[in-house]
């Protein structure tokens, strides 16, 4: 199966993908432009106009609590396979927020504690919670902005707390999925899948399928939502040899208000933040060079009063290396998602 690149016309709407070889001779005559969007994917912008008629394509999605599975294929073919990893650490930043942020309003005045009578939003959800939908709608949008989905397929995920006691990662999933499927009805209609369903169709097209969470392959989250692509098409998609993508988004120690310890001088050294006055941010996507080697990445660390170099990370969070900044280059700016092909 040949791999299968989105297309987008003049004006912005998404027109059926097409071959490698063709858009190399669409490139080469200059009729079309390529660019990559907020997730990594390579895509087509036509620079004249073309007709607007395209096929029925579908997306399906495997939402959980920690990783999540996405598809987009038509009935003969998956287009693209992705696995995204969910933000974490995000209710411990905060609890180490309040504690920096009462201890330095004791030093300054002492107050009574104030009453809890602030109202909250209509549909409120926790910060660690609203991170997760975020990027998770996120990824939904950037999707649909470069393939023409037609109709949409996600796992209704339900638990009975009640009757069940350990099912504390079921209600981490379920926060927020009102919120989700208004996203995705706005995009297209939505049906919705149980979690036996997705099983059974999952055994009835032999479609194979890993124990292992938190393992980076199509086999661990996306060949559910395959399963799910397969149960709305009715038929068997072929799903092997497709790309794959994994995205996360990069974790950066924010620039504090107050430090732990007294700083001598009462001047709070360059720690966190995502920019320091440079040409470089944190986040950038970059090429960098160090020793005959040419390494890409996102970058982590910007030059300070120590050292004048800067740190880049895989698309895991993993540190490659330190690097002059006259050898690395800017190739795009922070989209908030690192990914990895």
């Amino acid at each position: 199966m040949s791999i299968r690149i989105p297309v987008v016309s003049r004006e912005g709407k998404p027109l059926m993908p097409t071959t490698p070889a063709r858009a190399r001779k669409l490139i080469t005559g200059k009729v079309a432009r390529g660019s990559f969007n907020k997730l990594g994917i390579f895509y087509l912008q036509m620079l004249v106009t073309v007709g607007q008629s395209t096929q029925p394509l579908k997306m399906a999605i495997d939402t959980g609590s920690k990783y999540e599975g996405y598809v987009v294929g038509s009935n003969k073919e998956v287009c693209l396979k992705g696995m995204s990893k969910l933000p974490t650490r995000v209710s411990q930043k905060m609890n180490d927020r309040r504690s920096l942020r009462r201890s330095r309003r004791q030093k300054l005045w002492r107050r009574k504690c104030r009453f809890n009578n602030r109202r909250k939003k209509n549909y409120w959800i926790a910060p660690s919670q609203k991170t997760k939908a975020e990027m998770r709608e996120k990824i939904v949008k950037e999707l649909a902005n470069i393939y023409p989905i037609m109709q949409n397929g996600t796992e209704d995920i339900a638990f009975n707390h009640f009757k069940y006691r350990h099912g504390k990662y079921f209600s981490t999933a379920e926060i927020g999925k009102t919120r989700f499927y208004k996203v995705l009805e706005a995009i297209a209609p939505t049906i919705k899948f149980k979690g036996w369903q997705t099983a059974n169709l999952r055994k009835q097209y032999g479609i194979p399928k890993s124990t292992k969470k938190d393992e980076i392959s199509p086999e661990s989250h996306a060949n559910d939502a395959v399963a799910m692509l397969c149960g709305m098409f009715g038929n068997l998609v072929e799903h092997k040899n497709v790309p794959f993508y994994y995205w996360q988004r990069p974790e950066f120690a924010r620039r504090p208000l107050h430090r732990q310890h007294h700083q001598k001088g009462h001047l709070r050294p360059k720690f966190g933040g995502t920019k320091n006055g440079g040409h470089f941010r944190k986040g950038d996507y970059v090429e960098a060079e160090k020793a005959g080697k040419t390494y890409r990445g996102w970058v982590c660390g910007l030059p300070t009063q120590k050292t004048n170099k800067i740190g880049v990370m895989d698309g895991f969070g993993k540190r490659i290396g330190q690097f002059t900044p006259r050898k690395v280059r800017l190739l795009c700016r922070n989209t908030g998602i690192m990914w990895r092909t």
